[in-house]
């Protein structure tokens, strides 16, 4: 049964301009704000959902600027805030970056918190009837560092979740995990970077086997493509043309995500970004085209989120990003909707809906388990903002025609971080693809299945890739009956 659904019917937009971007007549997306006293709080920076009790359904934590850090509880879509009974921060130093990941593998996820410049937090989950502050013990304090983009990636394709730290005022952190401690392996990888990273993207962008880390760097400094050499990282973002353009020391990139957005089966980069913002294509070679406004996305911003997702399950990954204006040392949310039309993207205008609600973090889950993506966003700059949960009302019909894979590793590991799957018909023809996220929408990783739409019910055929230390190993689960795991994922467990 749906809940908390206002359905309302939907508007259309003329055509007008603004922020540089056509606006072309499209139906607003039917979005109604869920729990609103609950999603009220203000100074909210980052979100990420995952299944900390192993209940079958996504949890919510949402950082404060005020250090309050809140974990809300998901029973059957409605939502309790269980953060200061299970032992997480509810006050204290600004909290800024979040990150879902089971470092141990022993099935629960672990939560790491970033601040800025007054240490950060490692969580252990004590099997969803508590958080145990570990960071000492695990050998990841740093005490200085500006953390901004979290990331559990296996970086080095052994088997455990490594921990990488994008610090906005200081060389970057990698931290190799053993199996039962840490070690900081920043120098001696190479991702020792000294410039002011916000943004971390990994994906095997040359399917070479190992995941590659695109930078977004604030400021005079270019943006990064480290290519992973197998343990070892190189910045190519030069040879590629992906360092961002000429840029002042107000410019610079943010945020990034990562998606497949013309289901040609290669993964995309778009970076949010103080100015131009960037969606690059994968040429399927190893190199790039940069097509922002071939593909409509334009205008002179100051984007801080970005994440892709499939809002109307037409089968075509649209994308939502966040912002602000700064007028007059005023800040107000300027959020821009993407909607992708196959060909190119048209903006759809979210002022003055419930879409138009965010200035940092920005991510998309089926929280509820009925087929859409419904949206999660924060807003941390305006004193009188909020965090709102919004619930996607699309119509029974289309909901349906959905397929959510959960991507397991051999040791258990849920929604393995770098996993990419792609969804076939029956008569081979490539649907989508879709990666296991790594971290988006601004300093956060989610722990969440991949969502694919379907142009029908028909049986699909589900490939995964999972990158190993014998290099890229395809798995593949034909004949799933997208009907008979309607409102449940389907699992792929790596052999």
């Amino acid at each position: 049964m749906r809940k908390n659904k206002i359905f309302r019917k939907l508007l259309t937009l003329p055509l007008f301009l603004t922020g540089g971007t056509a606006m072309a007549e499209q139906a607003v997306p039917d979005f109604t704000r869920i729990q609103p006293d609950t999603f009220g709080g203000n100074m909210a920076l980052s979100n990420a959902w995952g299944d900390y009790d192993n209940d079958g359904d996504l949890d919510l934590v949402i950082s404060f600027k005020t250090g309050d850090v809140r974990l809300y509880n998901n029973e059957q879509g409605g939502f309790t805030n269980v953060g200061p009974v299970l032992g997480l921060p509810t006050g204290g130093k600004e909290r800024r970056s979040i990150a879902w990941g089971d470092y141990n593998a022993d099935g629960y996820l672990d939560l790491f918190i970033g601040s800025n410049q007054q240490g950060n937090e490692l969580y252990h989950n004590d099997k969803s009837q508590g958080f145990t502050d570990v960071t000492s013990q695990m050998n990841v304090a740093v005490p200085h560092v500006s953390a901004r983009q979290i990331s559990w990636v296996d970086y080095d394709n052994n088997g455990t979740l490594d921990l990488f730290i994008a610090d906005r005022v200081g060389p970057n952190y990698l931290f190799s995990n053993d199996g039962e401690n840490f070690a900081d392996v920043s120098m001696k990888t190479g991702l020792a970077d000294s410039r002011a990273t916000v943004g971390a993207c990994w994906f095997d962008y040359n399917q070479d086997g190992f995941l590659d880390l695109f930078l977004a760097n604030q400021g005079e400094g270019k943006d990064a493509l480290y290519k992973n050499n197998g343990g070892t990282f190189t910045d190519v973002a030069a040879e590629l043309n992906m360092e961002g353009g000429p840029r002042t020391n107000v410019d610079g990139g943010v945020d990034c995500t990562v998606g497949d957005f013309n289901n040609d089966g290669h993964f995309d980069l778009f970076v949010a970004t103080y100015g131009i913002n960037k969606l690059y294509k994968n040429n399927g070679n190893g190199t790039f085209n940069e097509v922002s406004e071939q593909m409509g996305i334009t205008g002179n911003d100051h984007m801080v989120g970005a994440s892709w997702g499939d809002y109307d399950n037409d089968g075509m990954l649209d994308l939502f990003v966040a912002g602000y204006h700064n007028i007059d040392g005023i800040r107000s949310p300027h959020d821009r909707l993407f909607h992708n039309e196959g060909g190119r993207f048209t903006e759809i205008d979210t002022h003055k809906t419930a879409l138009s609600g965010a200035d940092h973090g920005i991510q998309w889950a089926d929280y509820d388990g009925d087929g859409d993506l419904d949206i999660s966003l924060t807003e941390g700059y305006n004193i009188a903002g909020r965090h709102p949960v919004l619930n996607n009302n699309l119509p029974e019909m289309k909901r349906k025609r959905s397929l959510q894979v959960m991507v397991s590793d051999k040791n258990g590991i849920r929604n393995r971080a770098g996993a990419e799957v792609r969804l076939y018909d029956s008569s081979e023809k490539l649907i989508g693809s879709r990666l296991v996220t790594t971290g988006d929408g601004y300093n956060s990783q989610s722990n969440k299945p991949v969502h694919f739409a379907l142009p029908n019910n028909d049986k699909v055929h589900i490939e995964v890739t999972f990158l190993t230390e014998q290099g890229r190993k395809i798995q593949t689960v034909k004949n799933i009956d997208p009907t008979a795991f309607y409102g449940k994922s389907v699992l792929i467990k790596q052999d």
